[in-house]
């Protein structure tokens, strides 16, 4: 009986040292200054607010960085794509020297056809190297367009 007793005087114990400690708590509210509790409620706010531009300002980077992603896919597909052009106009310009080298019927035609052909190829390579110098030039813009527009413009609104 004993046990029973112990048992159901210590709930009541314990009670009693909630109902202080929550007395206490109270008490210790009651005692902070006025001032301490408006500067952090300021600090809380503040906290907030930078909480809000800093998510703003991510999540507008994110939405640039996933747009620049895609135009540089876009673009490398597009370089891919000059490149094979590329390849299969001078794979076509070799066989076509080929039968023209068949087809000599001297040696000096055979040198005049290879020179020319060989003149053909500079002008054309460097007819190349301009269309992809200006196609190189197009995908760095358009990838780097969106992150220089839409990740100033957070921290414009933020500042």
């Amino acid at each position: 009986m004993s046990e029973t007793a112990t048992q159901t005087r210590a709930p009541k114990a314990s009670r009693a040292s909630a109902d202080t400690s929550a007395d206490n708590l109270g008490t210790l509210r009651t005692e902070l200054p006025t001032s301490f509790i408006d500067l952090f409620e300021k600090s809380v706010a503040r906290a907030k607010d930078a909480h809000e531009k800093v998510s703003s300002i991510v999540g507008h980077s994110t939405e640039a960085f996933e747009e620049a992603f895609s135009c540089a896919n876009r673009g490398s597909a597009e370089y891919r794509t000059k490149l094979m052009d590329i390849a299969r106009t001078n794979a076509n310009s070799a066989f076509d020297l080929a039968r023209q080298m068949f087809e000599a019927k001297s040696i000096p035609e055979l040198f005049e056809s290879t020179l020319a052909h060989q003149r053909k190829q500079l002008e054309l390579a460097a007819a190349q190297m301009k269309e992809l110098s200006a196609l190189t030039q197009k995908v760095v813009s358009e990838t780097t367009e969106p992150i220089r527009n839409r990740i100033t413009e957070p921290f414009k609104l933020a500042s």
